[in-house]
């Protein structure tokens, strides 16, 4: 009975051991974030963020000059050239709104659309890192608690997704 016992605490303490050397984890915003392939999405969304932040902001100053000129000529207008104005003032918000709201939205789809073709290049590099370095599981760093630095392959992968991004110019696209 002694030795079943001794056979399975150490037969348990090997396995354990063993799992343990082949898990590891990884930073994928990090990647995201600061990958070449990130940087030259992250160029382009803010090249369109700013081109449409300019019209909002011209949108949005047309609306308080006639906001403006509504208050400024309140006492001397009629109540129903007034209404009008108002009116129009009224249908340049919504549509202020509008374009803010589909701006948001644009730049959440955007944001989505690059992450996901990063995670697409670096899916199959990940992948082929995994069975070269005998990896049994890998774990997304933000679900970890604690963990050795020497378990983190974030910099590895982001090395390689670099060199995989300038070897196939991925961001030379257009």
């Amino acid at each position: 009975m002694n030795k079943n016992i001794f056979f399975f605490i150490v037969f348990f303490f090997f396995t354990i051991s063993n799992v343990t050397d082949n898990i590891v984890y990884l930073d994928i915003q990090f990647i995201i974030d600061n990958s070449e392939l990130g940087k030259f999405y992250k160029k382009k969304i803010l090249q369109l963020q700013d081109k449409t932040k300019q019209d909002l902001k011209t949108e949005e100053t047309l609306i308080k000059n006639k906001e403006t000129e509504i208050n400024n000529k309140k006492n001397i207008l009629k109540q129903d050239e007034l209404d009008k104005k108002i009116i129009e003032l009224n249908q340049l918000l919504k549509n202020y709104q509008f374009n803010r709201k589909k701006f948001n939205d644009d730049t959440l789809k955007n944001k989505q659309k690059y992450s996901n073709k990063i995670l697409k290049v670096l899916n199959p590099l990940l992948t082929e890192y995994v069975e070269k370095n005998n990896i049994t599981l890998v774990i997304e760093k933000k679900n970890i608690l604690v963990g050795i630095k020497t378990l983190d392959i974030t910099k590895n992968i982001l090395d390689i997704l670099n060199d995989e991004t300038l070897k196939k110019k991925l961001t030379n696209e257009n």
